[in-house]
């Protein structure tokens, strides 16, 4: 029976960090697990990503849990440029984790261009499939590989390891259906083997007799023929003749005729591998030749930008010092301004000056002109008074005439 367990981190601040982070734990077939990280690599130039079984501390001795799993790095960007590899590992007592040291190059990594870290956050996506024992074939060769059509076709440069383990294999060239094929091969090599020993046939629905035999061994020895002739073509020939179906079956026939539940588990992985290159690689095909379309056609149109921008180019070039003529002219008159502006202060510091003294003149002459008013008030008031004094002593002088006159004197 198996568990499978999808699970995704998010590590931000992700440039800043040194040293190892695990992430939190969650739980596949009923234990815990994590996703171990190097930032900076595991003594190397690329991000080293771990799967860590976090339960090994509360095993007892001897244990072993064999898992199949994945690690996605997501391109933010394009999801179909996410880079995504998977393994299948026993994991046990001085192996609790397993993984890639050497996942992808930094520099590739931070990228602004390549889409993986957006917002200085990493998206990091992992999925645990348990089996509920361990299979008696696990514990051989592992290999890496990408696993989906819409992510990166690419190889981590080393084969999957413990994170304490160093690799002693500089690269792997497997495509994705390269350790299908070549555990179908193998098989087939085994099961041509059984065939000539007569170990198969003696097994195969309880036909007693050579003749039995014989016919079965025929058909196996015609199947292996067949099977090895479409090992021959590439998977897009055998798409462009439809011969998927035909490749099924031979597979499904040699299930059919082997007893070994290991070899049966290989061979319906190899007819579900089918099933999907049944699709995916007419989707490929149409892909390139529709992408090879594009191309075609976007020649003509890419030699016209390239003009254009050519053009575009001499014009941001002109434009440029455009830009830093009017800066000269400005800074120029900005020290004008800020010549005039002293002027001006100079000028306003003068007017409040004389402003000040015409204020107190003001004042003086306020004065004085009340002070004027008064002596002219003062002055005609005597000038009245000695007008009427004046009548006065005429008429005094008139009245003693008159006394004089009459007298007779």
């Amino acid at each position: 029976m198996l568990d499978s367990k999808d699970f995704t981190w998010r590590i931000v601040n992700f440039s800043k960090l040194e040293e190892e982070i695990y992430s939190d734990a969650f739980v596949a077939g009923g234990y815990r697990w994590r996703v171990l990280c190097f930032p900076k690599g595991n003594e190397v130039d690329f991000l080293s990503l771990y799967l860590d079984f976090a339960d090994w501390e509360t095993m007892p001795a001897g244990w072993s849990k064999y898992v199949e799993f994945s690690i996605t790095i997501v391109n933010q960007v394009s999801g179909r440029l996410s880079r995504k590899f998977c393994s299948k590992h026993v994991f046990k007592e001085q192996e609790e984790d397993w993984g890639f040291t050497s996942f992808i190059r930094l520099d590739e990594l931070h990228s602004r261009r390549k889409g993986f870290l957006v917002d200085d956050t990493l998206v990091i996506k992992a999925r645990v499939t348990m089996e509920a024992e361990v299979p008696k074939s696990a514990g051989g060769p592992e290999v890496a590989e990408p696993e989906s059509e819409n992510e990166s076709k690419g190889v981590p440069s080393t084969p999957p390891l413990s994170r304490n383990k160093v690799a002693r294999t500089s690269t792997i060239t497997s495509p994705c259906s390269s350790i299908v094929k070549l555990t179908s091969k193998n098989l087939i090599a085994e099961l041509s083997t059984m065939t000539s020993s007569g170990e198969l046939t003696s097994s195969v629905n309880g036909i007693p007799g050579s003749n039995a035999e014989h016919t079965v061994s025929g058909l196996v020895q015609q199947q292996l023929e067949k099977l090895n002739e479409f090992f021959g073509m590439s998977l897009e020939a055998i798409s462009e003749a439809n011969s998927f179906d035909q490749v099924q079956q031979v597979v499904l026939k040699f299930a059919e005729h082997n007893s070994d539940p290991i070899k049966k588990m290989v061979l319906k992985d190899l007819v579900s591998r089918l099933v999907e290159f049944r699709d995916s690689i007419p989707r490929s095909l149409s892909i390139i030749e529709t992408s090879s379309d594009v191309e075609k056609s976007t020649v003509q149109a890419t030699k016209e930008l390239e003009g254009k921008l050519v053009q575009r180019q001499k014009q941001l070039k002109f434009l440029e010092s455009e830009v830093s003529r009017i800066e000269e002219e400005e800074m120029k008159v900005e020290a004008e301004i800020q010549l005039l502006g002293a002027l001006r202060e100079k000028l306003v510091n003068e007017k409040n000056l004389t402003v000040g003294e015409m204020d107190v003149a003001n004042r003086e002459a306020s004065k004085e002109l009340g002070e004027l008013k008064g002596k002219q008030l003062e002055r005609k008031q005597a000038s009245e008074n000695k007008l009427r004094a004046k009548d006065r002593l005429a008429q005094s002088n008139a009245s003693w005439k008159l006394f004089k006159e009459n007298l007779g004197l």
